[in-house]
């Protein structure tokens, strides 16, 4: 089989291929040379990439969402709503 034939069997778009990633040091001084050993890294460590954070319906979206909702008037909270919370509060705390 051709390799033209191969890319077109797959799908219409072909093959996607990543090189790996070039080596570099992390913060605490370990080399890491590639993506396996960056994956390990992260287990091992219990960190991750910020990456993964920003996939469509995923944490920063859902962040955005929420700030979005804070800042629309009539959505719950409005100032007005607030001050009202914050004087009956001090009122609370004077008694």
């Amino acid at each position: 089989m051709r390799q033209e034939e191969i890319t077109e069997s797959r799908n219409e778009r072909g093959l996607l291929i990543f090189g790996d990633m070039p080596e570099f040091r992390t913060p605490d001084g370990t080399v890491i040379s590639g993506r396996a050993a960056w994956r390990r890294y992260c287990k091992e460590k219990g960190v991750t990439n910020v990456a993964d954070y920003n996939k469509p319906g995923g944490y920063w979206d859902k962040k955005r969402a929420e700030r979005e909702r804070v800042f629309t008037p009539g959505a719950g909270f409005d100032s007005e709503r607030r001050k009202e919370h914050i004087a009956r509060a001090f009122e609370k705390l004077r008694r």
